[in-house]
């Protein structure tokens, strides 16, 4: 074969070869847009499920729809674990997920999970442009649990990694906003400091578990003729001194009560003096003591006694002040027969019935409002829409009924803080305190009526009872032993106990009469921060369980909170009668 006919022959097959590269690179090509195009449909779907579950009332509270979710979230990134875009989202997206389901269950696990999965996303994929996302939702779980060091070195890195991120402004911000590291007061400095004009000996030490640098926020106060309660808020638990600083009669100086708070920082932009003018109180001065110490003073006018004690989640230190009328206030005498009737029977009489005390002012308290919801049924309804109808119920039957004066907390959907609620009834003076909520269990099918008054815990249902109501919290309660051993030598247990026996019986007499499978969970004690204070009987009723189908269902029935509220009224006109001497 001559060359002339060889080069037609080698030039096809060179064409052919090439085509046939060309094809395969075509397909190689598809093949990835294809997988690519899978990859991120997979994750579009997990994250409609997402948008679905958040805007369902009934899926958000359900745990298995959220671990549903994350498992088809970790089935996407199981099936993509490479992909520079899919996998950091979909782990993201976990920690996301378990990181409200956390909001919703408290379950420490929960949050564990979550920030197990943001550490990965950071260790796997550091250059994707979620990396300062996660940083910056590690930051704010550890801000939460008030881990301040590990939330500043997570702030820090964004600024360091991140720099022109959109998480840099608003990680720069939440670092000024964080309280700055503690720093040691040499003992030198203490000794002079001792030896100063300015030492004054403190009466005793409130050392509060896991007291770290803290800043002191806000200072609150509800007052009355006889009675005022100062709350004092900071970020986290800090521990105090109290003691009086000595009177200048000179300078006209009054008493002096003072609490120095430390490790803790005073808030820029906090007032320096609060001005009461009450005769108990002549003010309230705040200033930062020392480089590690806030002092907050008290200027006591006609105050006769103080009480100092603090709260947990979220943590304040709360100051009550009484009056001298407070102290030696005496309830009105009941009405006596002129016969005398002297049982057979010789019981022991308590010492409401000794006095001969009688109810003319009741404080009705509707539990959660505004921001917190409290406990939510299957269908979406809420515990503080349920509570205030009740509570409404109850004082309308009361004053045309029992003759009481009435007071409601709140009569509208509005957020009040616990110590507040505990303040309107000892400033009102009231002779009874009784807060009205809706129970809730993991467990749908629990039902029943149960009463608590403030002691400590005895089970571990009514432990998770408190935990629920005391403001959305979870942790720490087992810290109440401490101020619940002093509250208590105060606090009328032996008549709140009563009180509690008489409102559940009338509760679940009421609503036999009318209905089925009513249960009678009796009375329990508890550490309810509600309670806590109150210097007259006290109880919480949990009326039913919102979180039960038929429970709910009867929640919403007009007619069935109408006879939870003739019971409770029940039960305060049998408690009224049995304070009444024999």
């Amino acid at each position: 074969m001559s060359d002339t006919q060889k080069r037609p022959l080698s030039l096809i097959i060179a064409i052919f070869i090439i085509g046939l590269c060309l094809a395969t690179s075509c397909t190689r090509a598809n093949a990835k847009t294809s997988h690519i195009g899978r990859a991120e449909s997979a994750y579009r779907q997990a994250r409609a499920g997402y948008d679905r579950l958040v805007k369902s009332p009934r899926l958000r509270t359900d745990r298995r729809a959220w671990i549903h979710l994350i498992n088809r979230l970790r089935r996407v990134y199981l099936a993509y674990p490479n992909h520079r875009y899919v996998a950091p989202k979909a782990l993201f997206m976990m920690g996301r997920c378990y990181r409200e389901l956390y909001g919703y269950s408290g379950n420490r696990r929960d949050i564990n999970n979550a920030i197990r999965r943001y550490q990965v996303l950071l260790q796997r994929f550091p250059g994707s442009h979620l990396a300062d996302d996660a940083l910056y939702a590690l930051a704010e779980i550890y801000r939460h649990e008030r881990k301040t060091r590990l939330a500043r070195k997570a702030l820090e890195q964004i600024l360091r990694l991140y720099p022109g991120g959109d998480k840099a402004k608003v990680a720069r911000r939440a670092l000024r906003r964080l309280p700055k590291p503690y720093r040691k007061v040499s003992h030198l400095h203490y000794r002079r400091e001792r030896g100063s004009k300015r030492y004054h000996p403190q009466r005793r030490l409130r050392a509060v578990p896991g007291a770290r640098p803290v800043l002191v926020q806000e200072i609150r106060h509800w007052s009355a003729p006889d009675y005022t309660r100062i709350v004092i808020n900071t970020t986290g638990p800090v521990s105090y001194k109290e003691g009086h600083l000595l009177t200048n009669k000179a300078r006209g100086s009054s008493r002096r009560l003072y609490l120095d708070l430390s490790p803790a920082y005073k808030k820029k932009g906090l007032r320096d003096k609060i001005l009461i003018q009450n005769g108990l109180l002549k003010g309230v001065r705040i200033a930062q003591f020392r480089p590690h110490i806030v002092r907050v003073v008290f200027d006591l006018g006609d105050a006769r006694k103080t009480k100092t004690f603090y709260l947990e989640n979220p943590f304040r230190i709360v100051v009550d002040v009484f009056g001298e009328g407070y102290l030696r206030k005496a309830s009105w005498p009941v009405h006596r027969p002129h016969k005398r009737i002297i049982s057979k029977k010789r019981e022991k009489l308590s010492l409401a019935q000794q006095l001969g005390l009688c109810v003319r002012r009741v404080v009705i308290d509707p539990g959660h409002g505004g921001k917190d919801p409290g406990a939510t049924g299957p269908t979406g309804l809420r515990e503080k829409d349920v509570v205030l109808k009740i509570a409404k119920k109850v004082a309308l039957l009361l004053r045309r009924e029992v003759g009481c004066q009435v007071i409601l907390t709140r009569n509208t959907d509005r957020f009040l803080p616990l110590t507040q609620r505990t303040a309107i009834a000892n400033a009102r003076k009231a002779d009874l305190f009784i807060s009205i909520h809706a129970n809730a269990s993991p467990d749908r099918r629990v039902h029943g009526v149960e009463t608590y008054f403030l002691n400590f815990a005895l089970d571990k249902e009514a432990m998770r009872v408190a935990a629920r109501e005391n403001a959305s919290s979870t942790k720490r309660i087992g810290n109440l032993r401490g101020i619940l051993n002093k509250i208590l030598k105060n606090t009328k247990v032996d008549e709140s106990s009563r009180l509690a026996a008489c409102i559940e019986k009338g509760v679940v007499d009421r609503l036999r009469k009318r209905y089925r499978g009513i249960k009678d969970l009796g009375v329990k004690q508890a550490p309810f921060f509600v309670l806590i204070g109150a210097r007259m009987p006290s109880v919480l009723i949990e009326t039913s369980f919102i979180s039960n189908r038929q429970g709910e269902e009867r929640l919403r029935d007009d007619r069935y909170l109408g006879q939870i509220a003739q019971g409770i009224v029940d039960g305060i006109e049998s408690y009224i009668d049995s304070t009444k001497p024999t």
